[in-house]
Protein backbone atom coordinates (compact mmCIF):
# COMPACT_ATOMS: atom_id res chain seq x y z
CA UNK A 1 0.00 0.00 0.00
CA UNK A 2 1.56 3.26 -0.85
CA UNK A 3 1.81 6.36 1.67
CA UNK A 4 -0.12 9.45 0.51
CA UNK A 5 1.82 12.03 -0.10
CA UNK A 6 0.79 14.49 1.82
CA UNK A 7 2.59 17.92 1.07
CA UNK A 8 4.38 19.72 4.30
CA UNK A 9 2.48 22.76 5.98
CA UNK A 10 4.05 25.91 4.80
CA UNK A 11 5.60 27.38 7.71
CA UNK A 12 5.03 31.05 7.97
CA UNK A 13 7.44 34.08 8.40
CA UNK A 14 5.50 34.38 12.34
CA UNK A 15 6.14 30.40 13.24
CA UNK A 16 9.65 30.73 12.00
CA UNK A 17 10.33 33.61 14.76
CA UNK A 18 12.02 32.82 17.86
CA UNK A 19 11.34 34.65 20.93
CA UNK A 20 14.53 36.28 20.77
CA UNK A 21 13.74 37.63 17.39
CA UNK A 22 10.34 38.60 18.68
CA UNK A 23 11.57 40.23 21.85
CA UNK A 24 13.83 42.23 19.72
CA UNK A 25 11.27 43.17 16.88
CA UNK A 26 8.77 43.92 19.81
CA UNK A 27 10.92 45.43 21.91
CA UNK A 28 9.35 48.92 22.17
CA UNK A 29 6.25 47.09 22.80
CA UNK A 30 8.18 44.81 26.28
CA UNK A 31 9.78 48.13 27.26
CA UNK A 32 6.95 49.79 28.16
CA UNK A 33 4.75 46.91 29.48
CA UNK A 34 7.66 46.33 32.06
CA UNK A 35 7.55 50.15 32.90
CA UNK A 36 3.70 50.27 33.30
CA UNK A 37 4.02 46.85 35.62
CA UNK A 38 6.87 48.53 37.51
CA UNK A 39 4.27 51.47 38.05
CA UNK A 40 1.41 49.60 39.02
CA UNK A 41 3.73 47.53 41.51
CA UNK A 42 4.92 50.78 42.91
CA UNK A 43 1.89 52.26 43.37
CA UNK A 44 0.56 50.15 45.38
CA UNK A 45 3.56 49.53 47.83
CA UNK A 46 3.92 53.42 48.26
CA UNK A 47 0.01 53.61 48.51
CA UNK A 48 -0.26 50.77 51.35
CA UNK A 49 3.31 52.40 52.72
CA UNK A 50 1.60 55.88 52.76
CA UNK A 51 -1.61 54.21 54.26
CA UNK A 52 0.52 53.14 57.29
CA UNK A 53 2.42 55.49 58.11
CA UNK A 54 -1.09 57.79 57.95
CA UNK A 55 -2.76 55.23 60.52
CA UNK A 56 0.84 55.59 63.20
CA UNK A 57 0.72 58.97 63.03
CA UNK A 58 -3.43 58.93 63.43
CA UNK A 59 -2.90 56.94 66.68
CA UNK A 60 -0.21 59.25 68.23
CA UNK A 61 -2.45 62.28 67.72
CA UNK A 62 -5.53 60.67 69.18
CA UNK A 63 -3.28 59.90 71.79
CA UNK A 64 -2.29 63.01 72.27
CA UNK A 65 -5.67 64.24 72.50
CA UNK A 66 -6.60 61.46 75.18
CA UNK A 67 -3.93 62.93 77.44
CA UNK A 68 -5.65 66.74 77.27
CA UNK A 69 -8.64 64.83 78.34
CA UNK A 70 -7.77 62.64 81.34
CA UNK A 71 -5.75 66.00 82.27
CA UNK A 72 -9.40 67.49 82.28
CA UNK A 73 -8.61 70.42 80.07
CA UNK A 74 -11.80 70.09 78.06
CA UNK A 75 -11.12 73.00 75.56
CA UNK A 76 -7.63 71.60 74.74
CA UNK A 77 -9.25 67.93 74.46
CA UNK A 78 -11.98 69.04 72.16
CA UNK A 79 -9.66 71.47 69.79
CA UNK A 80 -7.16 68.30 69.61
CA UNK A 81 -9.92 65.65 69.00
CA UNK A 82 -11.44 67.62 66.27
CA UNK A 83 -8.11 67.94 64.64
CA UNK A 84 -7.87 64.21 64.72
CA UNK A 85 -11.19 63.54 63.47
CA UNK A 86 -10.40 65.75 60.48
CA UNK A 87 -7.35 65.00 59.56
CA UNK A 88 -7.65 60.97 60.09
CA UNK A 89 -11.58 61.05 58.93
CA UNK A 90 -11.96 57.14 58.18
CA UNK A 91 -8.76 55.67 60.02
CA UNK A 92 -9.14 53.51 63.33
CA UNK A 93 -7.67 56.58 65.18
CA UNK A 94 -9.69 58.93 63.55
CA UNK A 95 -13.30 56.87 64.63
CA UNK A 96 -12.20 56.49 67.73
CA UNK A 97 -11.31 60.60 68.20
CA UNK A 98 -15.01 61.06 66.65
CA UNK A 99 -16.43 59.02 69.34
CA UNK A 100 -14.51 60.30 72.46
CA UNK A 101 -14.83 63.54 71.09
CA UNK A 102 -18.84 62.58 70.70
CA UNK A 103 -18.77 61.92 74.40
CA UNK A 104 -16.92 64.89 75.80
CA UNK A 105 -19.42 67.15 74.04
CA UNK A 106 -21.99 64.93 75.75
CA UNK A 107 -20.20 65.69 79.27
CA UNK A 108 -20.63 69.23 78.40
CA UNK A 109 -24.43 68.72 78.10
CA UNK A 110 -24.04 69.70 74.36
CA UNK A 111 -26.34 66.70 72.69
CA UNK A 112 -26.71 68.47 69.20
CA UNK A 113 -23.03 68.24 68.26
CA UNK A 114 -21.92 65.07 69.74
CA UNK A 115 -24.47 63.14 67.48
CA UNK A 116 -23.64 65.80 64.27
CA UNK A 117 -19.74 64.57 64.85
CA UNK A 118 -20.81 60.79 64.80
CA UNK A 119 -23.58 61.67 62.01
CA UNK A 120 -20.08 62.41 59.93
CA UNK A 121 -17.89 59.83 61.42
CA UNK A 122 -20.17 57.13 60.53
CA UNK A 123 -20.28 58.00 56.75
CA UNK A 124 -16.23 56.97 56.50
CA UNK A 125 -16.27 54.47 59.51
CA UNK A 126 -15.15 50.90 59.21
CA UNK A 127 -17.88 48.11 60.15
CA UNK A 128 -16.23 47.50 63.02
CA UNK A 129 -17.08 50.84 64.49
CA UNK A 130 -21.04 51.17 63.09
CA UNK A 131 -22.45 49.69 65.98
CA UNK A 132 -20.88 51.72 68.51
CA UNK A 133 -21.89 55.06 66.21
CA UNK A 134 -25.21 54.23 66.42
CA UNK A 135 -25.81 53.42 69.58
CA UNK A 136 -23.68 57.00 71.18
CA UNK A 137 -25.89 58.92 68.44
CA UNK A 138 -29.22 57.04 70.09
CA UNK A 139 -27.89 58.07 73.99
CA UNK A 140 -27.36 61.71 71.84
CA UNK A 141 -31.10 61.39 70.63
CA UNK A 142 -32.35 60.54 74.19
CA UNK A 143 -31.19 63.49 75.54
CA UNK A 144 -32.73 65.23 72.78
CA UNK A 145 -35.84 63.75 73.49
CA UNK A 146 -36.14 62.90 69.76
CA UNK A 147 -37.29 59.77 70.97
CA UNK A 148 -38.43 58.07 67.38
CA UNK A 149 -34.41 59.26 66.13
CA UNK A 150 -33.10 57.42 69.02
CA UNK A 151 -35.08 54.33 68.20
CA UNK A 152 -34.09 54.09 64.65
CA UNK A 153 -30.11 54.73 65.82
CA UNK A 154 -31.02 51.53 67.64
CA UNK A 155 -32.62 49.51 64.92
CA UNK A 156 -29.26 50.51 62.84
CA UNK A 157 -27.16 49.45 65.23
CA UNK A 158 -28.81 45.96 65.78
CA UNK A 159 -28.65 45.41 61.86
CA UNK A 160 -24.70 46.33 61.81
CA UNK A 161 -23.34 44.29 65.14
CA UNK A 162 -22.44 40.45 64.50
CA UNK A 163 -23.39 39.35 68.06
CA UNK A 164 -27.03 37.84 68.30
CA UNK A 165 -26.88 39.63 72.27
CA UNK A 166 -25.97 43.03 71.38
CA UNK A 167 -28.70 43.07 68.43
CA UNK A 168 -31.70 42.07 70.87
CA UNK A 169 -30.76 44.59 73.40
CA UNK A 170 -30.75 47.20 70.46
CA UNK A 171 -34.11 46.24 69.24
CA UNK A 172 -35.19 46.20 72.95
CA UNK A 173 -33.93 49.65 73.49
CA UNK A 174 -35.71 50.82 70.15
CA UNK A 175 -38.93 49.09 71.34
CA UNK A 176 -38.68 51.28 74.92
CA UNK A 177 -37.51 54.51 73.10
CA UNK A 178 -40.33 53.67 70.92
CA UNK A 179 -43.26 52.98 73.47
CA UNK A 180 -41.69 56.11 75.63
CA UNK A 181 -42.65 58.34 72.09
CA UNK A 182 -45.87 56.76 71.90
CA UNK A 183 -45.32 54.54 68.85
CA UNK A 184 -46.83 51.70 70.06
CA UNK A 185 -47.03 49.68 66.89
CA UNK A 186 -43.60 50.20 66.18
CA UNK A 187 -42.58 48.72 69.84
CA UNK A 188 -45.14 45.84 69.17
CA UNK A 189 -43.80 44.62 66.00
CA UNK A 190 -40.83 44.58 67.74
CA UNK A 191 -41.10 42.90 71.03
CA UNK A 192 -43.61 40.43 68.87
CA UNK A 193 -40.23 39.51 67.58
CA UNK A 194 -38.16 39.27 70.35
CA UNK A 195 -40.19 37.04 72.92
CA UNK A 196 -40.21 34.36 69.61
CA UNK A 197 -36.66 33.34 71.30
CA UNK A 198 -36.93 31.73 74.48
CA UNK A 199 -32.87 31.81 74.94
CA UNK A 200 -32.63 35.46 73.98
CA UNK A 201 -31.79 37.82 77.50
CA UNK A 202 -34.72 40.31 76.63
CA UNK A 203 -37.54 37.50 75.89
CA UNK A 204 -39.18 38.00 79.60
CA UNK A 205 -39.06 41.79 78.94
CA UNK A 206 -40.67 41.26 75.72
CA UNK A 207 -43.35 39.35 77.80
CA UNK A 208 -44.22 41.74 79.93
CA UNK A 209 -43.88 44.72 78.06
CA UNK A 210 -46.36 42.75 75.50
CA UNK A 211 -49.04 42.21 78.42
CA UNK A 212 -48.46 46.28 79.00
CA UNK A 213 -49.03 46.97 75.21
CA UNK A 214 -52.38 44.92 75.27
CA UNK A 215 -50.82 42.35 73.06
CA UNK A 216 -51.31 37.93 73.18
CA UNK A 217 -47.52 36.96 73.37
CA UNK A 218 -46.77 34.78 70.95
CA UNK A 219 -47.16 31.05 71.84
CA UNK A 220 -43.87 29.02 71.41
Amino acid sequence: MTTPNIPARKRSGADEETITEWLMIHQREVAWAVVAIAIIVGGFWYYERSQAIKAQRAEAAYFQARQSAAAGNLPLAVSDLQKVVSRYEGTSAGTQAALTLAQTFYDQKKFKEGVDVLKAAGAKASADFQASIHVLAAAGYEELKNLVAAAEQYKLAAQVTRFPVDKSEYMASAARDYMAAGKTAEAKAIWTELVKDEAAPTAAEARVRLGELGAKPVKI
